[in-house]
């Protein structure tokens, strides 16, 4: 059996229709950035892990790294709703979203057919079995759907997709921030996709140094590299205020940064899915929260993770576990990271940068963060350079 890895992606190369209760959008007008939902109950699509199988022949499927929902808000800023649509010929697509993609894992391209309302079907085929995609709920107004290959109703597998447009009314990507401090809005991002911020008053930033309790947030000024975990501070609460513009390539690059990010927040995966969450661990991360008025990150912070049920293997049943949310930054620590860490733009705040080294801020350390002395004193200290109180002196 050859696995169909991400199969449930196949019904990213669909476009949209038109509908008496929906925007009849663009259609696949070229090789780009498209959202995708069900003609018949409106679910979008999104891809939530990068593993998935399916065996036409024999009828088995894993569709569970897709999910869809009803919900045209939350596909707005929900980077799991975006995926790139490349037209390989006539009939057959590639298709990539959130760091995965159809042919680079099986080898195999889409089928698609465009039915005369401007709706698409997709399928797949092998050894002379053809199966479509469908919205597999048999309600039309529940929040969530499941993808599947069978139907009664033949609208439930035909699809509908629009062109992302940075200008478009609802068919935009804006930043929902969940952090509010002092009037000033933020969140945690981190997509597979390059992309500028286009609204004003937006500001993106990654992490270079950490001295101490106090990490040093570096602007980046023009276009973020695919994959870079960053912070974004948004123009206001609405994501239609925080525009982003997704792009095909760039040559910018980001060096030095601290962070990293999680693509999925997916309990319900089969074992042998690595990556479809990331549980929280206050000794090996630090995620981005507001602490005594100042924006930080934390490890002590529970109301910023997300609590879901992931499969437990050894008892076979679904526990509860918080995990870091999806398509969100955060910083890796170790033993000696502090629990807190103040965030500063201004470099003059942070004096002897040291990697990610704990400190309580007084008494000697080397510069690579080791604590030499817990008191100030250098009475036959050897010459050097060493941070003292949080600052760099050099002893002669």
């Amino acid at each position: 059996m050859r696995r169909l890895c991400t199969f449930a992606l196949l019904a990213i190369v669909v476009s949209i229709a038109k509908s008496q209760d929906i925007d009849t959008g663009t259609g696949f007008i070229g090789n780009g950035y498209y959202r995708i939902h069900n003609l018949a109950t409106q679910r979008y699509i999104y891809v939530t892990d990068n593993k998935d199988y399916y065996d036409i022949t024999h009828d088995k499927e894993d569709f569970q790294a897709i999910q869809l929902w009803k919900n045209v808000e939350k596909a707005i800023y929900d980077p799991a709703s975006v995926v790139y649509i490349t037209q390989r010929n006539d009939v057959q697509y590639d298709l990539t979203g959130q760091g995965t993609g159809v042919h680079s894992l099986t080898g195999y391209y889409v089928n698609v057919s465009k039915k005369t309302d401007n709706t698409y079907e997709v399928s797949a085929s092998k050894d002379n079995v053809t199966k479509y995609l469908y919205d597999g709920k048999s309600s039309s107004t529940a929040q969530q759907g499941t993808l599947g290959t069978s139907g009664k109703d033949i609208s439930y597998r035909r699809w509908i997709v629009d062109k992302i447009d940075t200008n478009h009314a609802i068919n935009y990507v804006g930043i929902k921030p969940t952090i509010e401090l002092n009037g000033v809005y933020y969140q945690p991002f981190y997509a597979a996709f390059p992309f500028r911020a286009v609204s004003p008053d937006m500001h993106i930033y990654y992490i270079t140094a950490i001295g101490g309790e106090i990490a040093l947030l570096q602007e980046i000024e023009g276009d973020v590299p695919a994959g870079t975990p960053v912070i974004i501070e948004c123009a206001s609460a609405e994501p239609s205020d925080n525009r982003i513009e997704l792009l095909v390539t760039t040559s910018a690059t980001v060096s030095g940064n601290k962070l990293s990010g999680v693509y999925f927040c997916n309990g319900k995966r089969p074992k042998e899915s690595k990556d479809a969450y990331k549980k929280f661990d206050a000794a090996t991360m630090r995620i981005f929260t507001v602490a005594n008025g100042k924006l930080v990150l934390s490890n002590q912070d529970e109301s910023r993770l997300n609590n879901i049920k992931v499969n437990d293997y050894t008892t076979y049943t679904q526990v509860d576990a918080l995990c870091l949310y999806a398509n969100t930054s955060y910083l890796p620590a170790d033993a000696n990271t502090p629990d807190v860490i103040e965030l500063t733009s201004d470099p003059t705040s942070i004096n002897g940068i040291v990697a990610g080294k704990k400190s309580s801020g007084k008494g000697i350390y080397s510069v690579s963060g080791t604590l030499l002395r817990p008191t100030s004193d250098t009475v036959g200290l050897p010459a050097g350079l060493y941070i003292i109180d949080g600052k760099k002196v050099a002893v002669k």
